[in-house]
């Protein structure tokens, strides 16, 4: 009986050990109003350094990206290289100074003044421009969406 008893709790430790083993640990739970911060924080980084490259990778496969600066919408990665490469030939001095941000984890609004020389080439024009954008974000941290508008009446020329 002994032998029997001593049997069986051997089997039982070593199930409950091989159970023990086999259990994978509890995934954190993913933080997606920290990940969209994080997100839109590189990407005013990536546009205050002028990193093109960095700032394609940001944006999903489709994502739609609209201005009030340029009619039409451009989609995905190629779409934002062409927007950012023709803003940064424009102003290959402008600083993106961030004010507000509003955070829904899916949904990131940040309003913002863009500064510069424009048109350094034949002159220059001194500008401060107030902007807005919306930024969607896909369940992959991709800005899946990109809605910026520009505050005209803001537009200041001067030196």
């Amino acid at each position: 009986m002994r032998s029997t008893l001593r049997s069986t709790a051997y089997i039982l430790f070593a199930a409950l050990a091989f159970a023990a083993c086999t259990q994978q640990p509890e995934k954190p739970a993913v933080d997606k109003k920290a990940q969209s911060e994080t997100l839109i924080q590189e990407h005013f980084r990536y546009l205050n350094d002028h990193d093109l490259k960095s700032i394609v990778g940001q944006y999903a496969l489709k994502a739609n990206i609209t201005s009030s600066d340029w009619k039409g919408m451009a989609t995905g990665p190629e779409g934002a290289d062409q927007i950012f490469h023709l803003e940064f030939y424009v102003s290959p001095d402008a600083k993106y100074l961030v004010d507000k941000v509003i955070n829904t984890d899916s949904t990131v609004i940040v309003e913002y003044d863009v500064i510069g020389l424009k048109d350094k080439t034949n002159g220059g024009v001194r500008y401060d421009v107030r902007k807005c954008s919306i930024f969607r974000i896909d369940d992959k941290n991709k800005i899946s969406g990109e809605a910026t508008y520009a505050n005209a009446m803001a537009y200041h020329n001067g030196n």
